[in-house]
């Protein structure tokens, strides 16, 4: 019974390349959608520290309510979900957060992040290739406006595209 609930079938797998919006300056992976209205993606993306990268994996899950078709193709005008961003960068953050933070403008860099999104994606019938652009914010915007003096928006607020093409 448990294995019928996840079989897959064409249609249900995609892969995907993503740009920015907290997933790394790029990012590539793959999705799956086990119902016509929830999906997962699963990434591994790259990002710069001074003159060296470094990797991180992504997890997002979304709800899709709308699955709007047009004319043949598939539109999903608004897409809410949830994300998970896990920083492999040796001792650079860290996976906990200190007490108490130790100056006024303190950023909180830890390992772990998660975050809300809202986006749209439109998929092409004929080729199966998909586009997506999706607003994120991290958790430590919500941090950094109540405690650390108001972080510039840049710091908790970003927007990516991604490039998909569906099985």
């Amino acid at each position: 019974m448990l294995i019928s609930a996840f079989s897959a079938k064409a249609g249900d797998w995609r892969v995907v390349v993503q740009r920015a919006g907290f997933l790394g300056t790029i990012a590539a992976g793959a999705g799956y959608d086990f119902t016509e209205h929830h999906g997962i993606e699963f990434s591994i993306g790259t990002f710069p520290i001074a003159e060296k990268s470094y990797y991180q994996s992504n997890f997002i899950y979304r709800y899709s309510h709308w699955n709007t078709p047009v004319e043949g193709h598939m539109w999903k005008p608004i897409q809410v979900g949830v994300f998970l961003v896990l920083a492999m960068a040796d001792g650079k953050y860290f996976i906990t957060s200190p007490d108490k933070y130790p100056y006024a403008k303190y950023y909180d860099e830890t390992a772990l992040r998660y975050g809300a999104e809202l986006g749209t994606s439109f998929t092409f019938a004929v080729t199966r290739i998909g586009l997506g652009y999706y607003i994120r914010v991290f958790d430590n915007g919500l941090i950094a406006a109540f405690n650390n003096s108001n972080r510039d928006l840049q710091y908790y607020v970003s927007s990516g595209f991604n490039l998909s093409y569906t099985f």
